[in-house]
């Protein structure tokens, strides 16, 4: 069984997409992998970044929840915290976070030797790793590309986690390096224009935009004023060591959306 014993909105949305198939949650996960399967003549990106615009968006829940469902079709999957700022998906599959990703790009231990088995199975880890002073001058390096190129002949299918796009340099890289992109949006909260200007950023950066995952929607409570609320601004709360809390769902739906 999975080890998510939190009581967090997003260890309960995790735990209850595994544990019961038939809850909205997880209709809502299959639902948004079929769509990936269908996103190309080829099936599902075989690199596949997730990101959000902001913190706390869902996009590490979401991240989880592919790798599991995909994980299900028999397929091998590699997950992997690129989120070097703020790492979380130790936490929610409770493994050590003392080498990973950073150790690999800085030339400190082999992928091989850094990737964890996780107790969902089909799934294996590679963690963020101790955070470093330049995220985003390890990414920018060669060795992403010989990660992922490596990944990719021995796992049918690699899921990054990476952190959010506005003010930071790190997803607009990793967009850049994988086939496509996922953009985690939670709904009635983050505005259209920081949207739209985390898209612009990411096309800026040649990402192949597989589509928008909107989070912890409620229809009854949308209304006609989606994206206005609460004041996020373009300025808010980005930088390094934007957030200390990892991304959370607390409602059981998912919408998987076109590409703008």
């Amino acid at each position: 069984m999975t080890p998510f014993n939190k009581t967090d909105g997003a260890s309960a949305t995790i735990q209850q997409v595994l544990q019961v198939p038939s809850s909205p949650g997880a209709e809502a996960y299959r639902s948004l992998r079929t769509a990936l399967q269908f996103s190309t003549e080829s099936g599902a990106p075989k690199t596949l970044l997730v990101t959000s615009s902001r913190p706390a968006e869902g996009k590490s829940t979401s991240a989880i929840c592919l790798a599991a469902n995909f994980a299900q079709l028999g397929m091998r999957v590699l997950l992997i915290d690129a989120d070097m700022r703020s790492p979380s998906l130790h936490q929610y599959l409770e493994l050590d976070n003392s080498a990973g990703l950073s150790n690999y790009l800085s030339g400190a231990g082999e992928a091989s030797q850094l990737v964890k088995p996780c107790a969902i199975s089909g799934v294996t880890l590679l963690a963020s790793g101790p955070i470093p002073p330049n995220p985003a001058e390890l990414l920018a390096g060669p060795k992403l590309a010989s990660l992922l190129s490596k990944a990719s002949e021995m796992f049918d299918l690699v899921i990054i986690d990476g952190p959010p796009t506005m003010g930071l340099a790190d997803s607009p890289i990793l967009a850049s390096n994988v086939a496509g992109t996922l953009m985690v949006v939670e709904a009635n909260r983050t505005r259209r224009g920081l949207v739209r200007a985390a898209v612009k950023r990411l096309r800026f950066a040649r990402a192949r935009i597989s589509g928008v995952v909107l989070t912890k929607y409620n229809a009854r409570k949308s209304g006609y004023g989606y994206g206005y609320g609460d004041g996020y601004g373009y300025g808010d709360n980005y930088g390094y060591g934007y957030g200390k809390e990892p991304g959370s769902v607390t409602k059981e739906s998912v919408a998987q959306l076109p590409a703008a």
